[in-house]
């Protein structure tokens, strides 16, 4: 069967407080992110800056006419940082390990998992991540300016 097309656009990112209480942390978290939160409350939770940034991504590789992969945090394996999966129907599944890495190799990590599953030469990858870099720049003051309010309310 045919997948029907989406006609309403992505559900709105929620930001959610996972904590099992305001201001105490279930997890004690990396060394740089208890000094954040020590330094003033507590940090921007990086799995929601994921989310918004893997969103951006896949809605600019369907405008650019590649397909976008499924993407989840963390690999299976404890071993890697990326993994990428093919399903039996040639979807694929790109999964990243967010904790504990600078940012920047989260975002890089799942740029070239879209053009590795998107198969694309040497001549068509560059542009294409070029234009994911510069998408993936923009969804980071959009995260932040929702953590804000999330914060603020």
């Amino acid at each position: 069967m045919p997948a029907t097309p989406r006609t309403h656009p992505p559900a709105p990112l929620r930001l959610v407080d996972a904590s099992p209480a305001r201001g105490r942390p279930h997890r004690t978290g990396s060394a740089s992110v208890r000094a954040q939160r020590d330094a003033g409350g507590p940090a921007p939770d990086p799995s929601g800056r994921f989310v918004l940034t893997v969103r951006t991504l896949a809605m600019t590789a369907r405008s650019l006419g590649l397909t976008a992969p499924s993407f989840q945090s963390p690999p299976r394996s404890d071993e890697l940082d990326r993994s990428i999966q093919r399903t039996p129907s040639g979807d694929c599944v790109v999964a990243v390990r967010v904790r504990g890495r600078p940012f920047g190799a989260v975002v890089a990590d799942a740029i070239e998992g879209i053009v590795v599953s998107n198969e694309l030469g040497v001549d068509a990858a560059g542009p294409v991540r070029d234009e994911l870099w510069r998408e993936a720049e923009t969804a980071g003051p959009v995260y932040d300016e929702l953590w804000r309010a999330a914060e603020a309310a």
